[in-house]
C-alpha cells in the first residue's frame, strides 16, 4: 500500500478487533491503520486516515486499485449479514433422532423484532413429500418463533422458512438437515438417559437408575412388557394330583387285601 498523507492514533485495539493494516510513523511504534470488528448483528471497519484520496490521484486513470480496495471493504461489511428472517435448528445431523426443533428470528426492514408475524416452515422430505408447520411466537422473546417437526425417514431434508405480516412478505430462509439411523452409538459413548426413558415408555417398560436396581428382582416378574404371560390354574385339576390320589387308593386296596380285610 502506498504512503498515506496522514493518520489518526486510535489507541490499542479491543480484544475482539482484527488489525489488517498498520502504519509505521517515523521514530514511533506501529499504530493500527485498518481495523475490523464484529459488532451486534454486523461488522465495523476503521480506516484511520483521511489521505487515501492522494493515493487515487497518484494512480494512472486506468488503475482501479483504489476502487477495488473500497469495494472489498464494503463487501466485507455486508458479507454474512443476517437477513430479516433467520432460521436455525440445533443439529444439522439427526443421529437416531426424529425431532427437528426450529427457531426463527423475524425482523422488519428496520431490523426491529416483529411480534405479530405469521411464520411457516415447509419441509421437503427425501421421498418428495411436503409438510407445513406453523411456528408459534415465544412470549418472553420478541421476534422469536419456534416449533417442532418429526422427520419420519432417514435422508436429507430441506426446510423453507417463510414469514409475513398481513399482505407483506418479510423474508425467507432455508435450512438443510439430515437424519441418519444406527450411528448415534458410534459417536456418543456416554449414557443417553433421555433415549433410554423414551424407549422404556414406548415398550411398556421402566427406566431404572443404579440406586433403584435393587427393586428389579421384585418388580420384573410383574412387568407387562415383553412376551411374559401369567396363567393361573387350580391345583385340584392337575394330572399329577390325580395320579397321586389314584396311587394312594390303589396302595390302600392292596394293603387291605393283604391283611384280609377286603
Amino acid at each position: 500500500m502506498p504512503q498515506m498523507a496522514n493518520y489518526q492514533e486510535v489507541g490499542d485495539p479491543k480484544p475482539g478487533a482484527i488489525v489488517l493494516l498498520e502504519s509505521t510513523p517515523a521514530g514511533k511504534k506501529k499504530v493500527p491503520l485498518l481495523v475490523t470488528e464484529n459488532y451486534g448483528r454486523g461488522r465495523t471497519v476503521l480506516f484511520a486516515t483521511g489521505g487515501d484520496w492522494r493515493w487515487k490521484m497518484w494512480l494512472d486513470h486506468n488503475d482501479k486499485t483504489h476502487a477495488i480496495f473500497w469495494q472489498q471493504i464494503f463487501r466485507h461489511l455486508v458479507t454474512d449479514t443476517p437477513g430479516q428472517v433467520v432460521g436455525s435448528t440445533p443439529k444439522t445431523v439427526l443421529s437416531d433422532d426424529t425431532r427437528v426443533p426450529v427457531r426463527v428470528e423475524v425482523r422488519d426492514k428496520e431490523f426491529k423484532p416483529v411480534v405479530n408475524a405469521k411464520v411457516q416452515a415447509r419441509f421437503l422430505s427425501p421421498d418428495g413429500s411436503t409438510a407445513t408447520v406453523e411456528l408459534a411466537p415465544q412470549p418472553l422473546e420478541e421476534g422469536i418463533y419456534s416449533g417442532e417437526w418429526t422427520a419420519e425417514q432417514p435422508g436429507s431434508y430441506v426446510a423453507e422458512i417463510v414469514a409475513g405480516r398481513e399482505q407483506e412478505e418479510l423474508g425467507k430462509d432455508v435450512l438443510t438437515f439430515r437424519r441418519e439411523d444406527g450411528v448415534a452409538e458410534n459417536f456418543h459413548t456416554s449414557q443417553n438417559k433421555e433415549l433410554l426413558q423414551k424407549l422404556s415408555d414406548q415398550t411398556g417398560g421402566r427406566y431404572y437408575t443404579p440406586a433403584e436396581a435393587s427393586k428389579l428382582s421384585s418388580e420384573i416378574s410383574y412387568s407387562e412388557a415383553g412376551i411374559t404371560t401369567r396363567e393361573t390354574r387350580d391345583l385340584w385339576d392337575m394330572p399329577a394330583l390325580f395320579l397321586l390320589v389314584l396311587g394312594i387308593r390303589a396302595a390302600e386296596w392292596l394293603l387291605r387285601r393283604k391283611w384280609g380285610v377286603v
